[in-house]
């Protein structure tokens, strides 16, 4: 009688294939036979930046092998499999495991070694040491929430952006420029290193190993997981028999308990690992995203100690005062996010937000069923998203319009970019542009000619934007995605020392209607706003100074000189 072999699901990647092959490779050693099973899982038709909130992904599409009964085991990075299990399936084992640790990798950084030279040696780098080699405002790529997290609490001047794809898809982002840094597991290098399937160019980038205790790991990182469906059978405790490590089996469930205590990763970022008995664990507050968006600083919890005794306490952390002294000159804005204004008020500016706009998305504009199963990545549109508020309604509509969140978005600068993030979403590119001029700039020297572009509109814009992409080559679909609309406002007293910041041209025309009162100073943030301003009678008896630089950095400036001189 032909016995029949072993179905192994697998991812189609060449990192799952490696993995997959060592389990078959161990079975095969033992005398059984398999077959590999690759396919293709949701995680894998995405380009977006949401794939932290989308725990386990790459999982549920290969274990549903195991529920249709197309294979009989599948085959997972350990990391990638959420704490709470599916349905039917369980761990059937974890192979011995091997490096935990995380790389930086940079395209151009001196005193870093070259990556074939890192992966050969043991040698690790404090957390500290490594964050100040990266000049400030550095893009470094990642998606992770642990990594983000612990990055922003120490350098929250770091722009995270999304790379996706395979790790020779990242590693080629990096060698493109489209981020300064790339933070990939140590284990996804190696396990391609010594099968020989990466690039000499991409060993020819510079590294360096971040030193795990003051960076734990993902939980299950360095390890693979075999899963199987919970019905037992004399074959699937062979396969386990012949393919579990009890150390680490031991090691990774002890992480994911610690995991699952917390959430499941998802409210707190977390790194843990376990060695033996004892633990090293690093916990994000809950806020972190938030916190990082609006400016504020938040703290890394950690410990190490023995397993037994971790507790976890979500301490509160200070927020930044919002009490005002109205009898020292305040900045008045008409922002409508407090992003700016907390990070001002941190610096000593007083500042209130006194928005006069309010915008609402209109979701059933937006493109729908764009993207075909046969479609390359490579072709897939591009959301630019030119103010904070285009990146809420994304965020948004994304929520019942899927195929928005698999694309990549690319935003104006910081503000817009941290509008994003604090949606739960790392943007792909970030113009770092303070205005839609740069931004034309930016996306002409960073994109493909040729490269379909998704533009949402307020309905109080121009096609000026638009057009000028257009003229470049990239092909354009734009639409009205949100709609300004002016809101009433009380009346309140304004000093002759105050300032008005003022951040669109809707906002100045509002501010007029209300007639709400006009200082000497304003402060415009865009060319459009100035000339709404200048052309605005209400507003000829000020003063109006347009803002040449980023936001926070002009207002700081322009505080101190103003300070000195009165």
């Amino acid at each position: 009688m032909m016995v029949k072999p072993i179905r192994l699901g697998t991812r189609k990647s060449k990192l799952a294939i490696i993995q997959a092959i060592k389990v078959r490779q161990a079975l095969e050693n033992a005398g059984l036979q398999c077959v590999l099973i690759p396919i293709s899982s949701h995680g894998d038709r995405s380009l977006g930046g949401d794939l932290s909130a989308k725990v386990g992904q790459f999982v549920d599409g290969i274990d549903r092998l195991l529920i249709s009964g197309e294979a009989d085991i599948t085959v997972h990075s350990a990391k990638d499999v959420p704490v709470d299990s599916k349905s039917g399936i369980r761990a059937l084992a974890y192979l011995a495991r091997g490096a935990t640790s995380d790389f930086v990798l940079s395209k151009e950084m001196n005193g870093w070694k070259k990556l074939s030279k890192v992966l050969q040696n043991k040698s690790s780098k404090p957390l500290m040491d490594v964050l100040e080699d990266l000049p400030m405002k550095s893009k470094v790529g990642t998606v992770s929430g642990r990594r983000q997290s612990f990055l922003l609490s120490s350098r929250p001047d770091i722009i995270p952006i999304s790379v996706r794809g395979h790790i020779e898809t990242r590693l080629d982002g990096l060698l493109d420029g489209r981020v300064s840094f790339l933070i990939l597991a140590e284990i996804g290098l190696k396990r391609l290193y010594e099968s020989n399937e990466i690039s000499k160019r991409h060993l020819g980038l510079n590294a360096t190993r971040i030193r795990e205790e003051d960076w734990p790991t993902a939980p299950g990182q360095g390890a693979i997981a075999v899963h199987c469906r919970d019905e037992d059978s004399s074959l699937t405790e062979k396969i386990r028999t012949i393919l579990n490590h009890e150390p680490t089996f031991d090691e990774v469930e002890r992480e994911r308990s610690i995991l699952k205590k917390l959430g499941g990763g998802c409210l707190y970022p977390a790194g843990v690992l376990s060695m033996g008995s004892k633990i090293t664990t690093a916990v994000s507050p809950s806020d972190w995203r938030s916190k990082y968006a609006r400016g504020e600083t938040f703290e890394i919890a950690r410990y190490k100690g023995d397993f037994e005794s971790f507790i976890f306490e979500n301490k509160s952390q200070d927020k930044v005062s919002e009490n005002i002294d109205r009898n020292k000159p305040t900045l008045i804005t008409t922002l409508t996010s407090d992003r700016i204004s907390t990070q001002l008020r941190k610096k000593g500016i007083p500042t209130i937000d006194k928005p006069v706009v309010k915008l609402s998305p209109l979701a059933e504009a937006w493109p729908r069923d764009f993207l075909s199963v046969e479609s390359k990545k490579s072709s897939w549109p591009i959301l630019v998203l030119t103010s904070p508020f285009a990146a809420k309604c994304a965020a948004l509509v994304s929520e019942s319009n899927p195929e928005v969140a698999k694309i990549p978005w690319l935003t104006l600068g910081e503000g817009t970019h941290k509008a994003c993030f604090q949606a739960g979403i790392t943007a792909a590119y970030c113009g770092m542009a303070i205005n839609s001029e740069n931004l034309v700039t930016y996306i002409r020297d960073s994109l493909p000619p040729g490269s379909t572009l998704f533009v949402p509109r307020s309905s109080s814009s121009d096609q000026s934007f638009c057009t000028s992409l257009a003229k470049m080559g990239f092909l354009v679909r734009q639409w009205i995605g949100y709609e300004n609309m002016q809101t009433e406002v009380e009346r309140f007293s304004i000093s002759e020392n105050d300032v008005l910041l003022v951040s669109s041209p809707s906002s100045a025309e509002s501010w007029a209607k209300n007639r709400l009162p006009s200082p000497s100073t304003i402060l415009s943030m865009g060319k459009s706003t100035t000339t709404a301003l200048e052309t605005t009678p209400y507003f000829q008896d000020s003063a109006i100074k347009t803002l040449d630089g980023p936001t926070v950095e002009y207002i700081l400036a322009f505080w101190e000189s103003r300070s000195e001189e009165g």
